[in-house]
């Protein structure tokens, strides 16, 4: 018979475990940490798993069915492969929510794209500026928006994504209050009377700032998605210039296009700092 440990934390996972469960078989051609992915797979799609929940710690998996850690952590990863489920260090593993989606084949504001699967994010505005994107390196060159307009959004709790907005001086008499409840494309629409005609948007991985890590409440070191995305008016001025830093694990970006030919060509190598710094 096997015995738990009482001074360990019972999550969910071991809760739905008061009896012994079915011991994985070591003499099986199926490998352990296969086995115990499965295990772990199973009670995700019955749902006493639930997305956004924390799994058993390394230590319990262990106690529960008498195997390694490095067979623990096998398992993990197998399952960190398949995207089921998200190891945070210093946290824990927690199984993954469903992703977000945004097609880039409209012309679709972040917010937007949003309510149309039905979410309603928490928002926060983090920072409305009438100058700072005068003094904002990451602004491209040649775009005069001084207004800098910076907001968090959360699912549950749980920050996913900070826009950072740039937007022309005629923004600047917006207000905090109008900056906190008017999504992007509403402001450069209803508020400035700018009819948006097209957009230039751009996707790369990168690292974030300090302040964008510690915002998103993640380690410095993790990699993010950026997407960049500058709109023009109806008659080709540029008219606002953002910056999305998204959680990869929460979002999808989804464009559909005639044929391979137009993929290529929308494909070009990102610019080493060296290269920058030349150009």
């Amino acid at each position: 018979m096997m015995f738990y440990n009482v001074s360990l934390p019972l999550t969910l996972f071991a809760q739905a475990y008061m009896s012994t469960p079915v011991p994985l078989m070591s003499s099986s051609a199926e490998p352990l940490y296969v086995q115990l992915a499965a295990r772990i797979a199973a009670e995700i799609s019955a749902g006493t798993l639930p997305p956004g929940s924390k799994i058993p710690s390394e230590a319990e998996l262990m106690l529960t069915y008498a195997v390694s850690r490095i067979t623990v952590r096998q398992a993990i990863q197998l399952l960190s492969r398949s995207g089921q489920v998200i190891p945070h260090r210093g946290k824990g593993t927690f199984v993954s929510r469903p992703s977000l989606q945004q097609d880039l084949s409209t012309l679709q504001g972040f917010q937007e794209a949003l309510r149309s699967q039905g979410i309603e994010p928490e928002t926060e505005l983090l920072e409305f500026s009438a100058f700072a994107g005068r003094m904002d390196p990451q602004l491209p060159q040649g775009l005069d928006f001084p207004v800098r307009l910076r907001r968090r959004y959360c699912l549950e709790g749980t920050p996913f994504a900070v826009v950072e907005a740039y937007l022309p001086s005629e923004a600047a008499s917006l207000g905090e209050a109008r900056a906190r409840q008017l999504a992007i494309y509403d402001i450069v629409q209803q508020y400035m009377g700018l009819r948006i005609s097209r957009a230039d948007v751009a996707i790369k991985c990168a690292k974030p700032g300090i302040q964008v890590a510690a915002e998103l409440d993640l380690p410095a070191r993790t990699n993010i998605l950026i997407m960049e995305r500058t709109s023009y008016s109806g008659t080709g001025h540029p008219c606002e210039y953002m910056r999305i830093n998204i959680v990869p694990e929460r979002y999808t970006f989804r464009l559909s296009v005639p044929g391979p030919l137009e993929i290529a060509r929308a494909l070009q190598p990102a610019k080493t700092k060296a290269a920058k710094q030349q150009s």
